[in-house]
């Protein structure tokens, strides 16, 4: 299929031929990109500095999620501030996923079209910018809760683009350990929250807090714009996974190849997204996970103060464990997919889903029989089970976004917009719902229970990503 020469040079496109249509700059002299396909760590599509890439990459998206966990950390002083209930507070921590929830789609075709560095460095401004916006408004709960939600616009610069970057610079023999480490930006931007919001929200109040933490993530995006390349590898010009890259179930796939809409546009690209058996259930995997985690994230230092009698500040500080084991947790569950299961994601994600049943179903019991008169021995359990559900509830989201990016090939990027759009519609409503429900029972244990049931459905939705992997190979772009 021959490209047209009288326009301008297009990103993104799939032609028939695997450079019709890609970016014609002079740094890509073919359009295959050899790199993720060959497993090789060094090969030729490869940037030799793709893990300085994936330092700043990890930084942005820590920019970001020091707002987006950052609003949980200075929830208490939110809801004790404007004198909230327990389901309007469930309100302000799902305020940022709704913006989110609006932008992942465009935000992919706008990595597609534009490239990661201008994607990354306008949503991680835009997000701080806004952020500010909140933290300097007057009291009044509607403008707090619309500026949350703008601000929630930038966020899935860092999930899509980012992501996307990776799977790009990557080949696939790395590509597991590289996504873990960058995912591990959101709990390590949760962890600095954690370590530093409650203190300022003790001492200068919360507006002060949320301003410093909507300041870093600012200054992640202006980094990430002045030092990630402006011809970045990661721009869609080329596949980001080739037919004969290993499949996600392990092996190379032997099934049929799966046929990728031409023209990239949104009617055709949802069409055939929902043809594609491992998108749709690695997306019900993640949505069945996700309450879990959010709900830790986001109740976790309210049950802690509700249960425990733990003053606002301890009980923030609590999410620093969660966080640590979360950073832990994405990098232990890539690598282990990497080197242990040989490029297969769903066996260590279904070990990331069992440990979060654990950890609801120990959760639930706590709320039965805990009590403020616990004591230091309550407090040192509560600090590992804080550890274990980071590590488990908060580790799987590398793998999944691996998953998406491989089955998708190179449209990766709205591909992860269209997944992820889905997913954060079950994050936006696990916080208010579980609000509901605490309020509605008066305790927080049947809420902990349905979030164990949840993840029970999804480790059966494990299973059956697992069968539709199966002999399935990337997609190729037909005319």
């Amino acid at each position: 299929m021959a490209t047209k020469t009288g326009g301008p040079p297009r990103t993104g496109g799939t032609g028939g031929e695997p450079g019709a249509g890609l970016d014609r700059r002079p740094q890509r002299r073919s359009g295959r990109r050899a790199g993720p396909a060959d497993g090789r760590p060094d090969a030729p599509g490869a940037p030799r500095n793709r893990w300085l890439l994936l330092a700043l990459a990890t930084l942005q998206q820590a920019g970001l999620t020091a707002v987006r966990f950052g609003i949980p950390v200075v929830a208490p002083f939110v809801r004790a501030d404007l004198g909230l209930s327990l389901s309007t507070t469930g309100m302000v921590l799902g305020a940022f996923d709704l913006g989110a929830l609006l932008t992942f789609y465009l935000t992919g075709r706008l990595t597609d079209r534009y490239g990661e560095r201008r994607v990354m460095a306008a949503g991680a401004v835009l997000t701080g910018v806004v952020t500010a916006a909140a933290a300097l408004a007057g009291r009044g709960l509607g403008a707090l809760l619309a500026l949350l939600v703008l601000a929630g616009t930038g966020f899935p610069s860092s999930q899509v683009a980012g992501s996307h970057a990776v799977v790009s610079w990557f080949p696939v023999r790395e590509r597991g350990l590289a996504m873990g480490i960058r995912q591990a930006g959101l709990p390590a931007g949760g962890f600095a929250a954690a370590l530093l919001l409650p203190g300022l929200a003790s001492g200068w109040g919360w507006r002060a807090a949320l301003l410093v933490a909507a300041l870093a993530c600012a200054a992640s995006g202006v980094l990430v714009g002045l030092v990630l390349p402006r011809d970045e590898p990661g721009a869609t010009r080329g596949a980001t996974a080739d037919a004969g890259a290993p499949t996600t179930a392990g092996g190379t796939g032997g099934g049929r190849s799966q046929r990728e809409p031409a023209d990239a546009g949104g009617r055709a690209l949802v069409g055939w997204f929902l043809r594609q058996a491992p998108l749709v259930w690695v997306t019900l995997v993640a949505c069945l996970l996700a309450a879990v985690q959010f709900c830790l994230t986001g109740y976790l230092p309210l049950f802690m103060e509700d249960v425990f009698r733990w003053s606002p500040g301890a009980a923030g500080r609590l999410l620093l464990v969660v966080h640590l084991g979360g950073m832990l947790g994405r990098l232990a569950w890539g690598w282990a997919s990497d080197r242990r299961f040989a490029g297969e994601r769903t066996r260590p994600m279904a070990g990331a889903a069992w440990t979060g049943l654990v950890v609801a179903t120990l959760l639930a019991l706590v709320a039965l029989v805990g009590r403020p008169e616990g004591g230091a021995a309550a407090a040192g359990a509560m600090v590992v089970l804080a550890a274990l559900g980071g590590f488990g509830c908060l580790g799987w989201n590398g793998l999944y976004t691996t998953v998406v990016a491989e089955c998708a090939g190179r449209r990766s990027a709205p591909a992860l917009g269209m997944s992820m759009t889905v997913l954060y519609v079950f994050t936006m409503l696990a916080p208010p719902l579980f609000g509901r429900v605490v309020d509605a029972a008066g305790h927080y244990a049947v809420a902990w229970g349905l979030a164990g049931c949840l993840q029970i459905l999804g480790l059966g939705a494990i299973r059956g990503l697992a069968r539709a992997l199966r002999g399935h190979r990337p997609p190729v772009a037909v005319a």
